[in-house]
């Protein structure tokens, strides 16, 4: 197949040794075949990424990617999903700073070696680039990668395509089976769970939150919705807030996924979204959401909390995940680079 379906005028010619598969936009009836590659690449490279197919399907239409013109599927004469790729970029950028894209891409573990990661990476690259110059003015525009620190192949290919390591991340796990520490709400505040009647709130409170993280973007109350309270792992009786009387000081938007543990062989919690607004800060606020949420997690029967965490965070967050226990047990590097 030579031509594709597509809305851009930098589509790179598909060359001879490609043309056996099929290329063409991502249809969300194509999801069951998606998440297989998800869920075969993650138990290759060790991973865990792949989420549910009920998400994955729910989150198909996300409003960053319009899988019309920035989804990208590679299909074999056998239906089987040999490369997957999606270009995401915030559809209202905040009106300062820089103009990111987040390039989400991969291939089946059968199909490496054969030259798709590098005409995927290709084809993402010129659509990023599309979109971004669509913007106007002259803000940096940033090119984002994520992958593991063990997936040599893809730091080879990111490198050869000029990305280079700007930020590095953790995921980390603590065993709420040990000893845990008590739940010090501070002086004047008040310990709660999540509840609809906090639901934007929680919100705008996250979004203060981390304002000042970086490389973050805002999160829309579509976005909310999506990819937070929708999830179908979202626990509102294990996320807890801090309250100062009506004001969210500080959030834990917690997840526990069944069908995620029973693959992974491990029953953990996940401590979704941790986050102080900068007035409650230094207070011991996260302390105290952290505390709650081990604590109830272990009474939920659940034997690991798990988090992400920038390495380079400037709150100190990833001292205070060590100082309660938490060690990491997946690294990743973010790659950038930015447009001429």
């Amino acid at each position: 197949m030579t031509a594709l379906e597509l809305q851009t005028t930098t589509w790179p010619t598909i060359p001879s040794y490609l043309q056996s598969y099929t290329w063409r936009r991502a249809h969300k009836d194509d999801m069951p075949a998606i998440y297989q590659l998800m869920l075969d690449i993650d138990q290759t490279d060790d991973k865990n990424f792949a989420g549910t197919l009920a998400d994955q399907t729910r989150e198909f239409n996300d409003p960053w990617s319009p899988p019309e013109t920035d989804s990208l599927v590679a299909l074999t004469p056998t239906g089987q999903v040999a490369a997957y790729a999606r270009v995401l970029i915030n559809p209202e950028p905040e009106s300062a700073g820089e103009l990111r894209s987040f390039l989400f891409a991969d291939v089946h573990p059968v199909h490496r070696g054969r030259g798709l990661g590098d005409f995927v990476l290709n084809w993402m690259e010129a659509r990023a680039a599309e979109r971004l110059h669509a913007s106007p003015g002259d803000r940096p525009r940033l090119l984002r990668l994520f992958c593991l620190d063990s997936r040599v192949d893809r730091i080879t290919l990111f490198e050869r395509h000029g990305f280079k390591p700007i930020r590095r991340s953790y995921r980390m796990r603590r065993d709420v089976r040990r000893p845990l520490p008590e739940v010090m709400v501070p002086a004047g505040l008040t310990l709660r769970t999540y509840g609809a009647d906090v639901d934007e709130r929680t919100r705008l409170a996250l979004n203060e939150a981390f304002r000042d993280h970086w490389g973050t973007e805002p999160v829309t109350a579509e976005d909310w919705r999506m990819f937070f309270i929708e999830n179908t792992g979202f626990r509102p009786d294990l996320s807890f807030l801090i309250m100062d009387g009506e004001e969210v000081a500080g959030f834990s938007v917690n997840k526990v996924s069944p069908e995620e543990n029973a693959r992974e062989g491990i029953q953990k919690g996940w401590i979704g979204d941790l986050g102080t607004r900068r007035p409650w800060r230094k207070r011991g606020v996260a302390t105290a959401l952290l505390a709650a949420s081990m604590r109830a997690f272990k009474e939920a029967g659940l034997d690991y909390a798990a988090l992400g965490v920038d390495t380079e965070n400037l709150t100190g967050a990833l001292r205070l995940y060590e100082h309660l226990g938490f060690v990491p047990y997946q690294r990743g590097i973010i790659f950038g680079r930015y447009l001429p």
